[in-house]
């Protein structure tokens, strides 16, 4: 378990880097909420490739639609 958070927290530094130069906030939703989705799916259940891939897909969607009404609002 200690593993996956540790991987889970690279992984998201990660991205938040490599995508602090986009001006897209739905991008930036998008791709952040993939990521959180597939950890917070790979950490419930049976720890399945299934529920990252949807727990990913998931996520990136609500990310989206999050990121563009923040971008909307300025």
């Amino acid at each position: 378990m200690k593993i996956q958070l540790m991987l889970a927290s690279i992984v998201l530094s990660t991205a938040t880097f490599a995508l602090s130069g986009c001006n897209s906030g739905a991008a930036k939703g998008a791709a952040v909420g993939a990521v959180a989705g597939a950890v917070a799916g790979r950490s419930t259940g049976d720890h399945g490739d299934q529920r990252t891939k949807e727990g990913a897909l998931i996520g990136a969607a609500a990310g989206a639609i999050i990121g563009n009404e923040r971008d909307k609002r300025r």
